[in-house]
């Protein structure tokens, strides 16, 4: 029997997975009682003690026990999620785990698959069903193509996997390809042109953001790399922003002095704004010192709370959405402010290859692909441009 914490209704449960009749898995939720925020690790504490209650629900499991022989689909999901616990960084295994257990289990375990059963049309089928209804939150519609590639890295993995420890002879997902990327966009991103995004950073005007929300408009930063800026990475002197550290999150938060890609580790200018408002946020931080006393959480990043504590990643999310909402602007994600940098940039005349090194892509076909948007207002100054050109 495992166990694991899952938020459901404000509340933290412990879901425990244990072999029931026939050898299925099932899965007991037993409500901790305790309160979602700030007590994951109060409730990880208790799994002991609910698999020792409910060991009863095993007590027959060696005659529930499956065939030896067998490899069954979903158990050896399992067995590689624990193989490869300690073999990546903490926050990918953490996403690996979230496919796994969120999408993929649930999906083929009724289906009672042994891996080398499992054929490309079931991958076909698994991947229409994320694109209809694979949400978690239940709400309409289905996952984006970035998330539905996701899964499919993890599966080419586990079948991989299986591959060379010969229990299967080929890997059903490898010519499988994704649905059409056109019919997996449910939403448009969002660009903003210049007074669309200084309307923006106005509705910020006196929010705890609106000095990292400035700072991510003006390099086009990813949210794991304004929340891991550091003031060691701000040289005053020499008038240089280094992006080198990020802070991201799955199911915990995790720092670590890496970046998304080799690319993704570079050298900004220093703006003089920015420069400007680094060193009042620095006054600030010193202020909030004295004023919190030994309250005071200390740490290296630039983006903290007033004590000291740093944001948690989802915070931004949730945050940034609510100030839009209430101010009246478009629904957007926190990641859209990155699409508006680099169409600014392409409407202000960068070449691709500057908007791509500014951004941090590993190549140009990625900028290309997302960036090439043209905003209408650079529309109508091609059109006007052309007008007259022709004649009939």
């Amino acid at each position: 029997m495992n166990g694991s914490i899952q938020p459901k209704n404000g509340k933290l449960y412990a879901v425990l997975s244990y072999r029931g009749e026939n050898g299925k898995f099932k899965y007991k939720w037993v409500n901790t009682g305790l309160p979602v925020r700030g007590n994951k690790k109060k409730a990880e504490a208790m799994i002991p003690v609910f698999i020792e209650r409910f060991a009863y629900l095993e007590e027959n499991k060696e005659e529930n026990k499956k065939d030896t022989n067998k490899n069954m689909f979903v158990d050896y999901i399992l067995d590689w999620l624990e193989r490869k616990k300690n073999k990546v960084q903490q926050s990918t295994w953490e996403g690996y785990e979230i496919y796994a257990k969120c999408h993929i289990i649930p999906y083929f375990e009724p289906l009672q698959l042994e891996i080398c059963d499992v054929t490309p049309k079931h991958i076909v089928d698994y991947f229409e069903s994320r694109l209809v209804c694979g949400r978690r939150d239940h709400k309409p519609g289905g996952l984006g193509h970035e998330a539905i590639k996701k899964h499919k890295t993890v599966l080419n993995m586990v079948f991989d996997d299986a591959l060379i420890a010969e229990l299967i002879n080929r890997n059903p997902v490898e010519h499988v390809p994704l649905p059409k990327k056109d019919d997996m966009e449910t939403r448009e991103r969002v660009f903003l042109n210049v007074e669309e995004a200084n309307a923006m950073l106005e509705a910020f005007r006196g929010h705890e953001l609106q000095a990292l929300v400035y700072t991510t408009l003006y390099y086009g930063l990813r949210r794991s790399e304004v929340l891991g800026l550091k003031w060691d990475a701000v040289d005053f002197e020499c008038e240089t922003l280094k992006i080198q550290h990020t802070v991201v999150k799955n199911r915990s938060v995790v720092a670590k002095d890496t970046t998304k890609s080799a690319a993704s580790r570079r050298t900004y200018p220093l703006l003089p704004e920015v420069k400007e408002l680094l060193l009042r946020l620095k006054a600030q931080q010193q202020d909030n010192r004295l004023l919190f006393g030994s309250e005071y959480e200390e740490s290296a990043y630039i983006f903290v709370w007033p004590d000291g504590h740093l944001y948690r990643p989802d915070y931004i999310t949730r945050s940034f959405k609510k100030v839009l909402a209430y101010h009246g602007l478009p629904d957007m994600r926190f990641h859209d402010i990155r699409h508006s940098t680099a169409s600014i940039l392409y409407d202000a005349g960068w070449e691709l290859k500057d908007i791509q090194e500014w951004l941090g892509h590993s190549d140009i076909e990625t900028t290309g692909n997302i960036y090439t948007h043209i905003s209408k207002a650079r529309k109508e100054k091609m059109g006007n441009n052309l007008a007259g050109t022709f004649r009939l």
